[in-house]
């Protein structure tokens, strides 16, 4: 008869002491300005399965700060390039970077053009407003969780 001990997976950090040396570990990383994807402790999948298996010891409000935090990074950078602080500094790479990260987007020309006293224009200027930080690290973490759910939408973070 198997036995749950020989049957459950190995867990890179059995204990809570070593789940929340590894989630400081990830926030510092994160914090840094760096992905999640580039964390050398563990893969994105894990990380996700400790979040939601332990999240006493990962702490979604605690990886949303390193979000900002790490996004307050890039757009220092961006500030001080901007004001010629920063040496040979590559205002299209950082662009770019920003779009990836940070879902920046450049507006089509037609879209710009919106009357903001018309009724209809309304909807049109709320997809404009800039987004906060707050909405930006939700945004990433929920593209996180939904990265390794099942195409037929059964995964566990469903709410039917």
């Amino acid at each position: 008869m198997p036995t749950p001990e020989r049957d459950a997976p190995a867990l890179k950090w059995p204990t809570r002491a070593t789940r929340r040396r590894a989630c400081e570990a990830l926030c510092a990383h994160i914090a840094a300005g760096y992905s999640i994807d580039s964390f050398p402790g563990a893969d994105r999948t894990a990380i996700r399965y400790y979040a939601e298996q332990f999240p006493e010891d990962f702490p979604p409000e605690k990886l949303e700060e390193a979000m900002r935090l790490g996004l307050l990074e890039w757009e220092k950078i961006g500030k001080e390039g901007a004001k010629g602080e920063l040496a040979k500094f590559n205002a299209s790479a950082w662009t770019f970077t920003m779009k990836n990260r940070a879902g920046w987007w450049d507006r089509p020309e037609a879209d710009t053009r919106i009357n903001p006293g018309a009724p209809a224009d309304a909807k049109r200027i709320e997809k404009f407003k800039p987004r906060s930080s707050e909405e930006i690290a939700l945004g990433v973490l929920a593209l996180l969780t939904a990265k390794d759910m099942p195409t037929d939408g059964n995964g566990s973070q469903d709410a039917d």
